[in-house]
């Protein structure tokens, strides 16, 4: 609607204030969650299949990997491709969602199994590689209570049972997993890569 009517200062304003909510960098993904995507429209909180909706046509590019994002992981894991009319998302962008939420699934599936198989440097002294503690390891990287999070918000695994050093491991491979999976997230969902996103979102 700016564009058309050409309030070029409105809308460029509305973007600008998109933007810490919509995050573009993962240094600037800190803090709580909960004060980014939706947050920045204030209570109500819409549904984030709305934001997605808006912002693809809309064509808000730089915000739209953190909103295929947000859609994929908030709430409960099927609001993504519900019938709900007044929340469904149109076919192309349904599509798109599920195939990065797949990838993310994959992502998180990965890193639990390097957790859960990593080899202990003080052999002898860690016994989290016992199936009670490779239990542990899934049960904190797909959690049975919906958490509105996904592989970005997870926090260092702390399970009982493991050593000083494979704790450290544990948080180094976290650290990288989030790094890989912020870098593609993009592709995930078929758009640009994140260095020529912002470029379009003017």
């Amino acid at each position: 609607m700016t564009t058309k009517y050409q309030f070029q200062e409105i809308r460029s304003q509305i973007l600008l204030d998109l933007r810490p909510a919509y995050p573009t960098d993962l240094s600037k993904y800190k803090g709580e969650a909960s004060r980014f995507g939706e947050a920045v429209f204030g209570a109500p909180l819409p549904h984030p299949n709305l934001v997605l909706d808006l912002f693809v046509a809309c064509k808000v590019a730089f915000a739209l990997p953190f909103a295929y994002y947000r859609a994929c992981i908030a709430g409960d894991p099927a609001s993504l491709d519900t019938t709900d009319a007044k929340v469904a998302l149109p076919l192309d962008t349904l599509k798109a969602a599920l195939r990065g939420q797949a990838r993310l699934k994959t992502d998180e599936l990965q890193l639990a199994r390097k957790i859960a198989l990593q080899d202990c440097p003080a052999w002898g002294v860690c016994s989290g590689k016992l199936p009670a503690g490779r239990t542990q390891v899934f049960d904190w990287i797909h959690p049975e209570v919906a958490t509105q999070s996904g592989i970005l918000e997870r926090e260092n695994f702390t399970g009982t049972g493991y050593c000083v050093q494979c704790l450290q491991i544990f948080k180094q491979e976290l650290s990288k997993t989030k790094k890989d999976t912020w870098k593609n997230l993009p592709s995930y969902f078929g758009l640009a890569p994140w260095e020529s996103l912002p470029k379009k979102s003017g």
